[in-house]
Parts: C-alpha cells; sequence; structure tokens
C-alpha cells in the first residue's frame, strides 16, 4: 500500500510539476502578445474571418475548430455564456494586450484554453521524449520544464497560437517515428499542416527515425507520403485564400546579410516575466548553444544525429531567405535536435557534480 501510495504521489509531482511550468510559459508568451489582437494582418478576428494577410491565413486549424465548436453550441446557451464573459472579462482583467471582439468572445475564450491545453500536452510529451532519448528521467524533466520557461523567449517578434499548436505535433510525431507509428504520422501529417505549412519540411527529419523499424525505401516511401498528404493540404488552403493580399512566402535574404555586420544585432533584450534577459541572436546565447552543441553531440545516436542534420539543412535555408531576421521562433524544425543536446548537458552535469552515474 505504501509503495502505490508513493507512485501516485510521485506521479502527481511530476503532473503538477508540467503543469505549473507550462502555466508559466503560456502567461510569459500571452502576456506579451496576447493573440495579436487588432492586428489587420494577422490577428485573432481577422484570422477568423478569413481576411488576415498570407501566409498567416493559411495557419486554420484552430480558427475553424473553434469556429465550429460555437457553431455546434445551443443558441440559448451560447447567449447566456457569451453574456457572462463579456460582463466579467477575466482575461482583459488579467492582460493588458488582449482585447476581445464581442462577437466572437467565445471563440476567444476557447482558443485561450485549447492553446493552453495544446502547450501543456506538448511539454508533457517532449518530457517524454527527451527522457527516451537521453535515458535518464530527471534530465528528461529538466530538459522539458526549462523548454516550458523560456519558450516565450522564442516569440520576441510576435506570439502566435499556431506556434503552440505545431509544438505539440512535432513532438508527437517525433516520438510516432521513433516507435515506428506510420499509422499515426499519416494521420497527423495533414491536420499538423493545416495548422502551419512549414511542418510539411519537418516531416523530412522523420526519415531516419524510421530507418530504425524499416529499411530506406520503406522509410522513404513512409516520409514522403506523409509530405504528400501534407502538401495536398497546403495547395487546398493556399487555394481558398489566393485571394487574400500577401504573398505565399517574404524574402529576408538581404535583411539577414544586412543585420549580419551590425554589432547592437547581437545583443537585443526582451522583457518577459519582468526581467529584460537577452532576445534573438544574443551573442551570449549563441556562444552557449555552440558550446552545448561541441560537448553533447557525441552522445547523439547516428539516428538523432542525421534527424539533426536534415532539419538544420532545412531550417538554414527556410530562415535565411522566408524569415524575418531575430525572429526564432521559425527554428523549430530544430528544437527536438537542441533540447536533446540540452538534456544531455543537464544529465552530465548531474553526473559530474553529484556523482550520480
Amino acid at each position: 500500500m505504501s509503495a502505490k501510495f508513493d507512485t501516485v504521489v510521485k506521479k502527481f509531482m511530476v503532473i503538477f510539476l508540467i503543469l505549473t511550468v507550462s502555466a508559466a510559459g503560456y502567461c510569459g508568451f500571452f502576456v506579451k502578445w496576447a493573440f495579436r489582437d487588432g492586428a489587420s494582418g494577422m490577428g485573432f478576428e481577422a484570422m477568423l474571418e478569413g481576411t488576415a494577410t498570407r501566409p498567416a491565413v493559411h495557419r486554420q486549424l484552430l480558427p475553424q475548430t473553434v469556429l465550429y465548436l460555437t457553431d455546434i453550441m445551443p443558441e440559448e446557451p451560447k447567449e447566456k455564456l457569451a453574456k457572462r464573459l463579456i460582463a466579467d472579462p477575466s482575461i482583459e482583467k488579467r492582460y493588458a494586450q488582449a482585447h476581445i471582439p464581442e462577437k466572437y468572445v467565445i471563440e476567444y475564450y476557447l482558443m485561450y484554453f485549447i492553446s493552453f491545453l495544446s502547450f501543456f500536452a506538448a511539454i508533457w510529451v517532449l518530457r517524454s521524449l527527451l527522457c527516451e532519448i537521453v535515458q535518464d528521467k530527471v534530465a528528461g524533466t529538466l530538459g522539458a520544464v526549462l523548454f516550458a520557461v523560456i519558450f516565450p523567449y522564442f516569440e520576441v517578434l510576435g506570439g502566435y497560437f499556431y506556434d503552440i499548436a505545431e509544438l505539440l505535433f512535432m513532438f508527437l510525431v517525433a516520438r510516432f517515428a521513433l516507435h515506428g507509428n506510420w499509422i499515426g504520422v499519416l494521420v497527423l501529417a495533414p491536420i499538423a499542416e493545416f495548422n502551419k505549412e512549414s511542418f510539411f519540411f519537418f516531416l523530412a527529419t522523420l526519415l531516419p527515425l524510421f530507418c530504425r523499424h524499416y529499411g530506406f525505401k520503406k522509410s522513404a516511401v513512409i516520409t514522403l507520403g506523409s509530405m504528400f498528404l501534407a502538401g495536398v493540404v497546403y495547395l487546398f488552403i493556399r487555394e481558398a485564400y489566393a485571394g487574400n493580399p500577401g504573398g505565399m512566402t517574404e524574402w529576408h535574404a538581404w535583411d539577414h546579410l544586412k543585420l549580419m555586420f551590425q554589432p547592437k544585432a547581437y545583443f537585443k533584450t526582451s522583457s518577459i516575466y519582468g526581467l529584460p534577459l537577452g532576445s534573438g541572436m544574443f551573442l551570449p546565447h549563441m556562444i552557449c548553444v555552440a558550446w552545448i552543441v561541441k560537448k553533447n553531440w557525441h552522445y547523439l545516436s547516428d539516428m538523432w544525429k542525421n534527424h539533426a542534420k536534415i532539419g538544420l539543412v532545412l531550417n538554414s535555408i527556410l530562415y535565411f531567405f522566408f524569415v524575418v531576421p531575430d525572429e526564432i521562433r521559425d527554428l523549430s524544425i530544430l528544437y527536438i535536435s537542441f533540447l536533446s543536446l540540452t538534456a544531455f548537458y543537464i544529465r552530465h552535469l548531474i553526473q559530474q557534480h553529484y556523482g550520480v552515474k
């Protein structure tokens, strides 16, 4: 009885820890950006009405989900709920950035809670993934906790609800691929693409993970099949919003070249949690990242090294040509690789300083 109760307590403590840091990270994200309320190009209302600019408007999974959930609600309870939420705007009281349009008040609250649950689930799946990669529950848990807390610093130039859902999908499909669950990947691929078009490229990094279970040819067929399904969804969405302002992509190669030679670009700060800490390509952070990669690369298996190499090539090209400088949220294809290396570094520190084997 004592052993069972001890197990229950430990599981509760882990759940509570992940829930707490997820709440902290989500609030850090939301207090700065909310849902970009009022922004004509990518704001909450514009996304729901389909009037946002391309490519932001393509990211319709959550907007369509909250619209559907609101639409199927019985009319009378829906009106009562809307009046209650308008009368007591708890989100607007807590977050100065939140400006909820009354006609979409239910949709807004749904988006808020779905986004938080997605973030919590993403950190939970990440913890499981890191624990398996580094073969250490403490290091894996601390790696996931660290990411939850620092996530708002990845959103320094803008916070977007679809970035949070992207985390959950990336961590899930990586876990599916790691265990050879190609059906799960094929099912999630078009759904995740409906959330954000760059997911198409992340799917390519799963090839080495599938090769752990299947031959190269079968793994390539599975990977290309998932990319095909994602591509079909992208083409459908692109066609649906072809008349919206903006283009399929934005070119920023020249912006990157100009910024490379400006010293001040490497010492920018951003205030999250009330602290002005480094943001974007902050030089001390870049040095730490390089050090973590250098010291821990050898811990990665060949499978994860190949996953990282594919991700590095694809993400570097996408980032340099199509992403605003310092928008490090768009390095998301490399999240799992870097977080794995970070978890290995944490494990190394624990073993080195506390004599844990």
